[in-house]
């Protein structure tokens, strides 16, 4: 019986990952209604252990970010057009490619997690199954709110409240078997539905699983999300709030005096610090900006890091001219955009910082820099007035969270602000530039969703 299960959920498995990889139009397609679909605890368990279908994040923001620049000659041999033209933020991106995992593989997620949904509906919950049943459930609302969270960053507007109604979002997709028409949800719309799946995941989700790595979300990685959920829309109590709540389930910090600094990985497979882990979808720059000579780390980037401290020989290693990136917090090629203890710490001192508490932010601060500098140099942070404080915690956010996928979503909520970020590239002698707000913050949605879904496709 137990073969015959795992058989039955290998081949649905890979049902889903056909459906995922063969159909231009992902959203439209819907499970076969022949193939057996799991229908116990254990099995809908296993489905959301596909680490090769799940996990994973888009990378056309941290592409279309300012952490990285590349070459006029590796520009011209991008392995696929939008590499390039996600570099230089042109309108029609994709040049009519299909099949983007950055789209593809966050409605995956999606998908999964309604099976998932789906399937408990018929399993009934008791005291004998009551802890497996909620995990379950708990971690197929966190997966679906993840994937719907890290698409609005990619292909919807930053989120301003006064604006969000009225503003288009993504397509919500809530069920598996998709008989309904695709329609773009409003942006305040999908943030509501990103929040109600990730309360429901901290109502459900245990408070701490026996598995390595954060490789299977918990309490705190509910947390966690919601505090940086809550910081990209602003809510700087909520964000605080939540990243207090993370930090004190998990607050460990590794002392980075501890990891080799010649190292290609200096983190390992796994590491203190990581409270859910996921990854970027692999895509040819964010892959080679760690080993290949034509890709660099943005040199005042590198150069904002002083002599004494140790990110600035953890996190790069210089090769003639070109800064590269080594093996982060994944330990792997993979890049991640997990949730960490690190991050907490940053967003917890911000909000605190923005709140007036400034005591507080700066203790969270020194806390972590004293574990990121090289043993008896790091001056601790004291006295300093809100906006100078806060600034050097944003400063500190970007150096400390560099290639996690972050930076897309810092400079879009950021400028929303006021801070007047202007990105630029300079390819073949010609100056390219994305000013504050524009409405190339908001990626185009791939062109074969727009054909066969016919949704409304973002303004460039």
């Amino acid at each position: 019986m137990i073969l015959k299960n795992k058989t039955a959920l290998l081949g649905y498995c890979l049902g889903l990952m056909m459906i995922w990889s063969c159909q231009k139009d992902f959203l439209e397609k819907k499970p076969a209604t022949n193939m057996s679909v799991p229908n116990n605890l254990n099995e809908l368990q296993l489905l959301l252990n596909n680490s090769n279908a799940l996990y994973r994040s888009p990378v056309l923001g941290e592409l279309s970010a300012d952490d990285y620049y590349m070459t006029s000659a590796e520009f011209a041999n991008q392995f696929l057009p939008y590499y390039a033209n996600a570099y230089i933020w042109v309108a029609d991106i994709f040049s009519g490619g299909v099949n983007i995992n950055d789209w593809n593989q966050p409605y995956t997620q999606v998908l999964y997690s309604n099976v998932v949904l789906q399937q408990l509906e018929g399993i009934q919950r008791t005291n004998e199954n009551a802890a497996s049943f909620d995990r379950v459930k708990g971690t197929a609302h966190f997966l679906r709110a993840w994937s719907f969270f890290d698409l609005a960053q990619v292909f919807a507007m930053p989120y301003q409240q006064q604006h969000a109604a009225g503003q288009l979002g993504i397509p919500l997709k809530l069920k598996p078997d998709i008989d309904a028409p695709t329609i773009r949800a409003n942006l305040a719309d999908t943030y509501a539905q990103v929040l109600k799946d990730a309360h429901q995941a901290k109502s459900l989700l245990p408070q701490a699983v026996a598995t390595p790595n954060g490789s299977a979300p918990a309490k705190n990685a509910a947390y966690a999300f919601l505090a940086r959920v809550y910081l990209t829309m602003r809510n700087y109590d909520l964000a605080t709030q939540y990243a207090d709540s993370a930090l004190m389930i998990k607050a460990s910090l590794i002392d980075y005096n501890t990891l080799s600094t010649t190292a290609a990985a200096p983190m390992g497979i796994s590491n203190e610090e990581m409270i859910f882990q996921s990854y970027l979808a692999q895509a040819n720059p964010a892959s080679n900006v760690i080993t290949t000579i034509g890709y660099s780390i943005d040199s005042l980037l590198y150069q904002s890091y002083e002599v004494n401290d140790l990110r600035r020989s953890i996190f790069f290693q210089v090769t003639g001219k070109n800064i590269n990136k080594k093996r982060g917090y994944s330990g792997s090629t993979l890049l991640s955009n997990g949730l960490a203890t690190d991050e907490m710490y940053l967003i917890r001192a911000e909000g605190n910082a923005r709140m007036g508490k400034l005591g507080i932010a700066e203790t969270d601060l020194n806390t972590l820099l004293a574990k990121r500098y090289k043993t008896g140099t790091f001056v601790p942070i004291a006295g300093l007035n809100q906006e100078i404080l806060l600034e050097r915690i944003l400063s500190e956010r970007r150096k400390e969270l560099v290639w996690r996928g972050l930076r897309w979503n810092d400079i879009r909520r950021l400028n929303v602000e006021g801070r007047a970020i202007e990105l630029s590239r300079k390819i073949n002698g010609i100056t390219y530039t994305l000013p504050p707000n524009d409405r190339r913050y908001a990626l185009p949605i791939p062109p074969d969703v727009i054909a066969l879904a016919g949704i409304t496709q973002n303004e460039r």
